[in-house]
């Protein structure tokens, strides 16, 4: 796999790469410097007790035989002893004992109080030995002399040596396994990432075949179950527009067809008159029927691009009502559905806030349908006041809206007849229209039915105030 230095998983890598190295050597140099410091103290605080030690034996007996014992006992160790008299003047030393040190012992200069050990010297980085001082105090509390104790330095820088050696080993074994994370990690976060991308770049071309890891439970998860849904959202509405434009396509080639046919007969020179003028009339209700649909095909554009403007007004529900009594009164009194108000118009006293031209449009689609589709012989019209809204309520009796047509009603172009018969299919448009009006004023259009002997429409359109008109 390769990593793109620009890449946000290399990114992401890199600092946690960085991150963790520099955690490491800030704990590595403390814990480095910390071992170290304590060694030296413990160390120095041996020299003290040998020191120390030899002190108290040679205050209890300050002869040349003790010294010597003691001169020759540390001549076995890695530690160096020097002992003086109370004028600094070398009375006996270990052996092997360095001219370097004979010097320092007689240029060390003793104040302040001798009755405590002294550490002459502790600069073991830059310094060959370090170096302590303890009295020898006699029983009449009189000075005797000095007991000088050395230990050469090297001891402490082996120890330094050995820890940085093992240092470095760590440190090289964790920038190992700190890489392999580095790579590791890189890998998981970019090889699903990769996946995503592959996919989002397929999803335009195949949406249905779209395959990610949805199983996961991290925000890769989340982001793949997200892609997943657009994809199927986009390969449904592909379908839909699909669809869509076949059958627009049909339903404006019908028209066409009985257009360019009529016309060819009223054309023809031997076409009798009546015949000639049936087919003008044919042509007519063509030409009307297709420049509706191309003007409702228009209309769903606008709502599918939010361009469709409403001239929203304050409106008054009794208003309203009356207006929709009107309409339905002169739309059905033209045909043979008896047409029933049972609408108490004077007490809806509330404000709609509305385009009252687009909901005539509504309820002219609703009781467009009645008319051509329901073989009804009653409807009704009826208006429900409720806490939020008001509830316009269009019922027939008639043959009703099958039970699987019902959920498909307000689709774009669906016909219950699926004959498309231009006596009875309709458009398949107006009722879409219908129902995206009616969302964009807040409100909701429903359907009910049993399949057999009625059908209810239900315009629900929410108020923009409840009070009393005077």
């Amino acid at each position: 796999m390769k990593l793109r230095w620009k890449s946000l998983p290399f990114r992401i890598s890199l600092i946690f790469l960085l991150t963790t190295l520099l955690i490491e050597g800030v704990l590595f140099l403390l814990l480095y410097h910390t071992l170290l410091g304590e060694r030296v103290t413990e160390e120095i605080n041996r020299l003290e007790s040998r020191a120390e030690s030899h002190s108290h034996v040679l205050s209890s007996s300050f002869t040349q035989e003790t010294i010597s014992h003691v001169a020759a006992m540390e001549s076995e160790t890695d530690t160096k002893v020097a002992i003086t008299s109370s004028d600094q003047r070398v009375l006996k030393t270990s052996a092997q004992f360095p001219e370097a040190l004979s010097d320092l012992v007689r240029m060390d200069a003793v104040s302040g109080k001798t009755d405590q050990t002294v550490v002459i010297d502790d600069d073991w980085e830059n310094r060959p030995y370090l170096a302590v001082r303890t009295p020898i105090v006699s029983g009449e509390e009189s000075l005797d002399g000095y007991v000088y104790m050395f230990l050469p330095t090297e001891i402490i820088h082996g120890i330094s040596h050995r820890l940085q050696f093992r240092f470095l080993y760590i440190t090289g074994v964790a920038l190992i396994i700190t890489i392999a994370t580095f790579v590791l990690l890189s890998r998981l976060i970019s090889n699903p990432i990769r996946l995503l991308r592959r996919a989002t770049e397929d999803v335009l071309k195949n949406p249905e075949e779209l395959r990610l890891p949805t199983s996961r439970e991290d925000e890769i998860g989340e982001l793949a179950r997200s892609i997943e849904s657009m994809s199927l959202e986009l390969a449904r509405l592909r379908k839909e527009r699909n669809r869509f434009l076949s059958d627009l396509a049909h339903e404006i080639k019908t028209p066409l067809t009985y257009l360019r046919g009529y016309a060819e007969i009223a054309s023809k020179p031997g076409t009798p008159p009546a015949l000639k003028k049936q087919s003008i009339q044919t042509i007519l209700e063509e030409s009307q029927a297709l420049t509706e649909m191309v003007e409702n095909a228009f209309q769903l554009a606008q709502l599918d691009e939010n361009t469709f403007t409403l001239h929203r007004q304050n409106v008054r529900g009794d208003e309203l009502c009356h207006d929709l009594e009107r309409l339905l009164s002169n739309m059905f009194r033209v045909t043979a559905i008896r047409f029933l108000s049972r609408a108490d118009c004077p007490r809806q006293d509330v404000l709609l806030d509305l385009d009252r031209d687009r909901i005539l449009q509504v309820f002219r689609s609703i009781a467009h349908n009645a008319i051509e589709h329901s073989e009804a012989n009653q409807v009704t019209f009826d208006v429900t006041l409720r806490d939020d809204g008001l509830e316009y309520i269009i019922a027939d009796d008639g043959k009703g809206i099958p039970e699987q047509d019902l959920p498909h009603i307000f689709d774009r172009l669906y016909r219950v007849e699926k004959s498309r018969s231009r006596l009875t299919g309709g458009s398949g448009l107006g009722l879409a229209i219908a129902d995206q009006i009616v969302r964009l004023h807040g409100g909701k259009l429903t359907a009910q039915s049993d399949g057999e002997s009625y059908t209810t429409f239900i315009v629900f359109l929410p108020y923009t105030s409840r009070t009393p008109f005077v």
